[in-house]
Parts: C-alpha cells; sequence; structure tokens
C-alpha cells in the first residue's frame, strides 16, 4: 500500500530505541524503522536512540543517523545502564502522546510494527505477542519465556500471552506509576501496575526475528532482576496506589476513536 492511500492517523508517538553494542544490525534497523514510520503517517513523532554504553560503533551509527533524520535524537549513557534504565531515561525525554519501547537489535522487525500501529488509540496499552515464539528461540528460551508468563499471570491474576513484547503505552499512565526496575523485569512491572490500575490493553500477534544467537534473557544477572521485580511487585502491591481513575477515563487527544461499553469491557484486564 503506498504512502498516498495509507490514512493518517491522528495521534502522536515517542519510539525509544535503546542499544549496546549493535553496530551489526542498529544501522539498517533504524533506516527500516524510519520507512516504517513515513508510511504510517503520524501527526507527529520522534526517534530517542539511546546508546546505553556501547564500546562498538553503536553511537557514531545513532549520530549518523540522527544528522540524516531530523526526527531522530540521540541520548549517549556514559556507562552500561541497561535496557530498563536506558528506556526510563528516553522516557524522561518524550514528548509525545504514546510511548513505544523498541530494541536495537531488531528483534521486533520493523516490517511487524504497522499491525501494532493501527491498534492505537483502541486502548491504554497495546501489547504485542510473538506468533512465532517457538520458531525463533531455542527449546530452553522458550520454555523459560512460556514459564515467566505464566507465573506473572498466575501470580497477578492475569492472562497476557507476553510480557516482553514491546508495548506502546499512553505515556501520561506511565508518569503516574514508578518503575523501579531497570533490568529485564521492568516490562512486566509497568505492565502489571497499569493494568492493576484498570488500564485497557488490546493484545496484537506480530512476527518476532531472532537477529542474535545468544540472549541477555539468558544472563544470571536478569534472572536474578526478575525474580526481584517479582518479590517487589508482589509487596508494591500491597500497598500500590493505582494511576487515577479520572486520568485512565480520558482518552488523548490523538485516540482513533471512543469503544463502546461493550468493548471497553472487552479490553479491562481480567
Amino acid at each position: 500500500m503506498s504512502a498516498q492511500t495509507v490514512p493518517a492517523h491522528r495521534y502522536t508517538i515517542s519510539f525509544v530505541v535503546p542499544a549496546f553494542n549493535e553496530e551489526r544490525v542498529l544501522g539498517s534497523f533504524v533506516e527500516q524503522l524510519m520507512a516504517e514510520i513515513a508510511l504510517a503517517r503520524f501527526a507527529d513523532y520522534e526517534v530517542i536512540l539511546v546508546n546505553d554504553g556501547s564500546s562498538d560503533r553503536t553511537g557514531e551509527i545513532m549520530d549518523q543517523a540522527s544528522s540524516r533524520h531530523p526526527k531522530v535524537r540521540v541520548l549517549h549513557n556514559a556507562t552500561n545502564l541497561r535496557f530498563g534504565n536506558s528506556y526510563k531515561r528516553g522516557l524522561g525525554e518524550s514528548r509525545f502522546e504514546y510511548v513505544m519501547l523498541l530494541c536495537g537489535d531488531g528483534g521486533l522487525p520493523a516490517a511487524s510494527l504497522p499491525a501494532i500501529f493501527d491498534q492505537i488509540g483502541r486502548a491504554d496499552i497495546v501489547v504485542p505477542w510473538m506468533t512465532n515464539l517457538r520458531r525463533i528461540k531455542s527449546f530452553p528460551r522458550y520454555l523459560l519465556s512460556r514459564g515467566y508468563t505464566a507465573i506473572l499471570n498466575t501470580l497477578f491474576g492475569l492472562r497476557l500471552r507476553y510480557y516482553n513484547g514491546l508495548p506502546v503505552h499512553r505515556r501520561d499512565l506511565l508518569q503516574k506509576i514508578a518503575i523501579k526496575s531497570g533490568g529485564f523485569g521492568f516490562q512486566a512491572e509497568i505492565l502489571i501496575k497499569l493494568l492493576r490500575s484498570g488500564c485497557t490493553f488490546v493484545e496484537v500477534g506480530v512476527e518476532g526475528a531472532e537477529v542474535k544467537q545468544h540472549s541477555v534473557a539468558m544472563r544470571p544477572r536478569n534472572w536474578v532482576s526478575v525474580a526481584a521485580t517479582i518479590a517487589r511487585l508482589i509487596v508494591e502491591l500491597l500497598s500500590f496506589e493505582p494511576v487515577p481513575a479520572e486520568l485512565i477515563a480520558r482518552r488523548p487527544a490523538g485516540a482513533m476513536r471512543e469503544q463502546s461499553h461493550e468493548e471497553e469491557e472487552a479490553l479491562r484486564p481480567r
């Protein structure tokens, strides 16, 4: 479908793209991302690239992308702060209605983005899940991923398909919660806190791409981080102060359409 026939979206969005030592894939991913964003025809957008203390050419590649694309900004971490903390830094610099996290390793390929873009405005959160998870992960990593999802759903009374699928959030809602995890488990922390507050969500199945043969998810320190995040969430939710109901009820100016009562109920956390 050409850019002339794609309807314009009425919302604005910030993309936060952390990367650590991704010189091999980052440049092509950013160019593919910019092409998909151009086709989507957002009312306005920005791409915030976060160089997380890389020792290779990642920072240089980001600076080159910024010089080519006026909508791209670059943040350089002096040291490696980890994925979650880099996202939080980008979030703090973001300016628009919605915020989407992306990985600089291309784990969610740009070609999968249109299906996600089409769901923005239907709910407070768009939650992607990987339809080809079994094919793109080794069997041990697949089992770990499914076990992680099952544990979180059981502990917190949810039925999400995937917790690390790079959701799209309303920025005003993110600003109302404290994101304490800086490691692997930060996405689950955000989702659980917002869903327990009563935020609506819609899930969308997309294909992921495994660019590298290894995964930071398998590192012991990340599973320690996940375990600590889960333990902290259990404690915090005992006295968690939810996002104000009036804020959740208010639609951003760029929302695509209002839901009927039946649709709102279908999108509520279960």
